[in-house]
């Protein structure tokens, strides 16, 4: 039998380096990217990612081959990682799953990289840059498709990337994926307590320390609920248990995706700053 993992994420978010982890895991499984034909074809016509982009929002021939090979992995007999914006919408019965990356981070990774298409002046210019092209492609695959990319309840794993190792990445996503395939109900959210934003009101540091004492004891603690704001996790229930997970030094703080609003009234901090 057959297994996929589609793989979206953001920008700089370590898809490929995570692809390549999950390859040498999974011996019997190939990779597909749908990004590298991206960047074949802007070499080729002589242009960056960002301005393929561009000129891809008006006409979608590119996209069109693109999608047409992405459905035809549906009944591909392969096992395949497949990392691609969006394998999750055009593949069926694959793994989905996100990376997410702040955008600071993501703009050192890029800068680092030194890819093809990818190469700017200053870390603002990498910034802007990022903000442009998730704006851009949001747009082009709302219009086209009537889906937003950057809405999380469509992944089955959203695992965050911007403070661990790709290798603790590669080991959460594997963890995550075996349990999926026994269990295609599997829903999950994994994101590094510092890009968690709380209300201080909520915490109470005795509760916190026993909850931390239980996770020590037998790795459990109450569970998490968080919402999701452009690219921000904002915690609705469970701010102890969280805070829990951040003292005890775990690298992700396993929680559940909730969609609502944010309330407006409600003073919100990031624990990155009070850890």
């Amino acid at each position: 039998m057959s297994y996929k993992i589609s793989l979206a994420g953001d920008l700089g978010s370590g898809k490929s380096t995570v692809s390549n982890l999950l390859l040498e895991h999974y011996k019997d499984m190939e990779y597909y990217s749908t990004g590298a034909i991206m960047r074949a074809v802007a070499k080729e016509r002589g242009c960056t990612i960002e301005e393929l982009n561009r000129a891809t929002e008006e006409n979608n021939e590119l996209d069109t081959l693109i999608d047409n090979g992405l459905i035809a992995l549906s009944d591909d007999p392969r096992s395949l990682i497949i990392d691609s914006r969006m394998a999750w919408h055009f593949v069926r019965g694959t793994f989905r799953v996100y990376l997410s990356c702040d955008a600071e981070t993501s703009a050192a990774r890029i800068m680092n990289a030194r890819r093809e298409g990818e190469s700017f002046e200053s870390f603002a210019e990498a910034c802007e840059n990022i903000k442009s092209r998730r704006a851009s492609e949001r747009k082009r695959y709302s219009e086209q498709y009537g889906v937003d990319i950057t809405d999380m309840s469509n992944y089955d794993l959203v695992l965050d990337t911007t403070y661990i190792a790709p290798e603790t990445v590669a080991d959460y996503l594997i963890e995550a994926y075996e349990s999926f395939k026994t269990n295609n109900g599997f829903r999950s959210c994994c994101i590094c307590p510092e890009r968690l934003f709380y209300n201080s009101e909520d915490v109470d540091m005795d509760i916190v320390n026993e909850l931390a004492d239980k996770l020590g004891e037998c790795g459990l603690c109450d569970e998490v609920t968080v919402v999701e704001r452009t690219g921000d996790f904002y915690i609705d229930k469970g701010t102890n248990s969280a805070l829990a997970y951040a003292i005890s030094d775990y690298p992700l703080v396993p929680a559940r995706l909730v969609k609502k609003e944010i309330p407006a009234e409600r003073e919100y901090v990031k624990m990155k700053t009070s850890l």
